[in-house]
């Protein structure tokens, strides 16, 4: 026989509502820490946190080697330009156009793609006569491209963005024979038409360019 068989039904009444009492309690502890009081709680006056807008940078641009699919130039025709472009900014900027330099702004000419040897026949002197298409006798004039770019920022991918304007360089029909076979560093840019953020990234290699 067990010692519950020999505890009297008074005392086992007794265990069994202590036990009852217990888990009662237990219970409401545990409500009344999930549950919400009426005490309301509010907000003092001029509660905020802190945040920080990044800092401005200029973008890099310079010159990156053609596909070997590139238009090429001749006399009296235009030509694919290579660029790429440099973001150092911590958020991504919207490239829409570019100001050139006039059409008597000429191209130097080298015998390497590292535009490293220049070529003394087809110099901005001789002069080569390539020039930026659509460029005008005003300098600065400005270009939108038919494609916005969208640089990503500095440390992300598509960073530097290799970007082909097409058609976007000029021979002139009077272009020496020297300039035959060469590479061309284009005359600098006068500036930039960007502005800061812009939706999804350009995934470089991108086309794009200006018609006009």
């Amino acid at each position: 026989m067990s010692q519950a068989d020999h505890m009297p039904t008074r005392g086992r009444r007794l265990t069994r509502r202590t036990k009852i009492v217990a888990f009662l309690v237990g219970a409401l502890m545990v409500a009344t820490g999930a549950a919400a009081s009426n005490w309301i709680v509010g907000l003092s006056a001029g509660s905020s946190g802190e945040a920080q807008s990044g800092t401005i940078a200029n973008l890099t641009i310079t010159a990156s080697v053609p596909g070997a699919n590139a238009d090429v130039l001749y006399p009296g025709g235009p030509g694919d330009v290579v660029i790429s472009i440099t973001n150092p900014n911590k958020f991504p900027v919207t490239v829409t156009g570019f100001n050139l330099p006039t059409n008597t702004t000429y191209a130097n000419g080298y015998t390497d793609s590292a535009l490293t040897t220049a070529a003394a026949a087809c110099s901005a002197a001789t002069p080569s006569t390539v020039s930026w298409a659509f460029s005008t006798a005003t300098s600065g004039s400005a270009h939108t491209l038919t494609s916005p770019l969208v640089v990503a920022a500095t440390g992300a991918a598509n960073n530097p963005l290799v970007v082909t304007l097409s058609d976007d360089a000029a021979m002139g029909g009077t272009a020496p024979s020297g300039c035959a076979g060469l590479w061309f560093k284009m005359p600098s840019f006068t500036g930039v038409v960007a502005t800061a953020g812009g939706g999804t990234v350009t995934t470089s290699p991108a086309t794009s360019g200006w018609t006009s």
